[in-house]
């Protein structure tokens, strides 16, 4: 009969000791280098950073954008750059139902394009927004912290059911942002 293998009582004595004197020791420095690491703010203080467009964001609101066109085109329409007339084309998009309620990537493609006139009329530009919460694609006016978030702005909407305008989501949206952009006072 073969006695089975065991760990002998110094290598036991051992391994305790180490474990309670190095193992708080380890705690501390590996906590150290996380908060050394993290590029996130202290709790209380704003903990965002923004980045440019990936490629890979870039080609997906690109893909975006050619949906709308496309559902556009089912209109014998075309997206224009005009705001009022590209609004006016959001508008019927969805009041035609091309896009079912449940649809939310369509949707956002939607928040897309209006950003897109958002931008061009607020001279914002595209990022990536992180924080704690995830990543979003956001405008934001030059290295401020004026951010919108247009991708969701119709999706929020339209996916329970209101029907608020598109025209008027655009100029709310327009408004609250143009009074906070610096010489606002002057406008």
């Amino acid at each position: 009969m073969v006695a089975p293998l065991s760990i002998s009582t110094g290598i036991k004595q051992a391994a305790k000791y180490l474990i309670t004197v190095l193992g708080p020791l380890f705690l501390v420095l590996s906590d150290h280098g996380m908060a050394q690491s993290s590029s996130w703010l202290q709790p209380g203080e704003v903990e965002w950073r923004t980045e440019s467009l990936s490629a890979i964001d870039q080609q997906f609101m690109a893909s975006q954008r050619q949906t709308v066109e496309s559902l556009a085109n089912k209109l014998g329409r075309s997206l224009s750059g005009t705001t009022q007339r590209d609004l006016d084309t959001l508008q019927l998009i969805l009041d035609r139902k091309l896009v079912p309620q449940e649809d939310i990537l369509t949707l956002q493609a939607l928040g897309v394009v209006l950003g897109d006139l958002l931008g061009d009329e607020l001279n914002m530009q595209w990022v990536v927004y992180r924080d704690r919460a995830g990543r979003s694609r956001a405008l934001r006016y030059l290295s401020t912290d004026i951010f919108i978030f247009p991708v969701t702005l119709i999706s929020r909407r339209w996916s329970v059911g209101s029907d608020k305008a598109v025209t008027t989501i655009y100029q709310d949206t327009y408004d609250a942002t143009a009074n906070r952009l610096p010489g606002a006072s002057w406008r």
